[in-house]
């Protein structure tokens, strides 16, 4: 629906403010960033009027779009994750930081203790977020316990992945959760799966073989102001100062199969890696960098 808000903007140029105020109509998003289409960075809008964002007022205010460095992680040296939560952590020990990236090692998978699905919940590592946010994760997928930047072949029975899944807050035990990975799903390889599990029955489906071909990706998640979740993936851009993200809505929507979980204000959200059944195990998740966008009002 489109917002009729009133903006002032301010530019600073050459050390002289030009400033003009308006009414304009909106239908979309105000971006602030250094160039079309990349990560917006830091600024401030100021407005006034009513439901914009979720934050309502009658006066002007502003709002600071800001990076959290509590939750954002580059996985620089090498040891144990930092501040993180942990869920299940035995169902899968071998989780690092290794040289600046996220290393899950799954040497095992007897009796599907890795597996999230239904009522089966894996190790999840992960922080605390709070709507509404922009979560971004570079290069994140499958490997080999030698080179994990080179994703196992597939076969027909191979289920592995790596990826993000946002779960209910404060309860791990609640089997409550959406996630959004990236791996071989049976016959279907190099794919990004999307799962929906509510009070333990999860609704799966996927992208698609080779929307990835090297099995790994860039994910997008935007946790918007009514505390629901859309979804976007992309093949890794490595070249983020200079090259434009393009992002994919899930399945064209941005959307998970069957009904999402019931967020609150605030969720668990943070990196699994998991198989079913033992086909291509061992292998590796891997991860570049997490970054996490917020408004700060």
């Amino acid at each position: 629906m489109s917002k009729l808000i009133l903006i002032s903007i301010c530019i600073l140029l050459s050390q002289t403010t030009y400033s003009q105020a308006k009414k304009v109509i909106i239908d979309g998003a105000i971006v602030i960033s250094d160039s079309e289409e990349t990560t917006p960075q830091a600024g401030t809008i100021r407005w006034n009027g009513q439901d914009f964002q979720g934050y309502d007022g009658n006066q002007w205010r502003t709002f600071t779009y800001v990076v959290d460095t509590n939750v954002t992680d580059d996985f620089s040296g090498s040891g144990p994750l930092l501040n993180y939560s942990t869920n299940n952590e035995t169902a899968l020990p071998g989780v690092t930081r290794d040289n600046g990236r996220y290393r899950a090692e799954v040497l095992s998978n007897a009796n599907n203790v890795t597996l999230h699905f239904n009522g089966s919940q894996g190790r999840l590592d992960a922080k605390v977020v709070t709507f509404p946010f922009e979560y971004i994760v570079r290069n994140i997928g499958i490997g080999t316990l030698n080179d994990s930047q080179t994703a196992p072949p597939d076969n027909i029975s191979s289920y592995v992945f790596a990826g993000i899944q946002a779960h209910v807050y404060p309860n791990f035990e609640s089997r409550n959760s959406s996630h959004f990975v990236v791996g071989h799903r049976g016959n279907t390889e190099n794919t990004i799966e999307g799962k929906n599990t509510v009070n333990g029955s999860s609704s799966v489906n996927d992208a698609g073989a080779n929307v990835v071909p090297d099995g790994r990706a860039d994910l997008r998640l935007v946790g918007q102001s009514d505390n629901t979740i859309l979804w976007y993936y992309q093949v890794p851009n490595f070249d983020v100062g200079n090259t434009p993200d393009n992002w994919i809505p899930y399945r064209g929507t941005g959307l998970m199969p069957g009904t999402a979980p019931v967020f609150g204000d605030t969720i668990y959200l943070g990196p699994i890696t998991y198989a079913f059944n033992s086909s291509n195990v061992p292998f590796v998740g891997t991860i570049d960098s997490i970054e996490l966008i917020g408004e700060n009002p």
